[in-house]
């Protein structure tokens, strides 16, 4: 149980603080510990559900105290803007699943872009969890072991 919480605090801090990496601690709890993948992906997805929520609610003020994130977003939003607004849920999915943009990132920014940014949060969150659970089934695999 002590490693799982160690995987938990690490995506709730890895999601702001990109170099304690929620992918490469999945990736490392796959190969030692015998759990299953979802079970792996959803202690992760829930660590990163705390940061995102997080974000999603307190990123404008974060991004007024962190120079380095507010440039992040403001790339972002340059870039991604208009897509958030006319496709807030393919951006989000996108982000969540694949991590372009930064989740972090599209979590900051979904509530003053998109028009609905309320389901945005659970998709974002959801994807994350099937993005975490595939690292963690290839991880085990590799390992050549399947816990189930």
């Amino acid at each position: 149980m002590t490693a799982a919480a160690t995987l938990f605090g690490i995506a709730v801090v890895g999601t702001i603080f990109w170099l304690a990496s929620p992918e490469a601690a999945v990736a490392v709890f796959a190969s030692r510990e015998r759990w299953n993948p979802v079970a792996i992906g959803l202690v992760a997805g829930g660590g990163q559900a705390v940061s995102l929520t997080l974000l999603f609610l307190f990123g404008d003020q974060l991004r007024r105290r962190w120079r380095w994130f507010d440039g992040k977003c403001e790339r972002v939003r340059t870039r991604f803007g208009a897509r958030m607004a006319r496709n807030a849920i393919l951006v989000a999915s996108s982000s969540g699943l694949l991590g372009f943009p930064p989740v972090s990132v599209a979590a900051t920014l979904a509530p003053a872009l998109a028009p609905r940014p309320a389901p945005l949060l659970p998709l974002m969150v959801l994807m994350r969890v099937v993005r975490l659970s595939l690292l963690a089934a290839l991880a085990t695999s590799a390992m050549g072991r399947w816990p189930w």
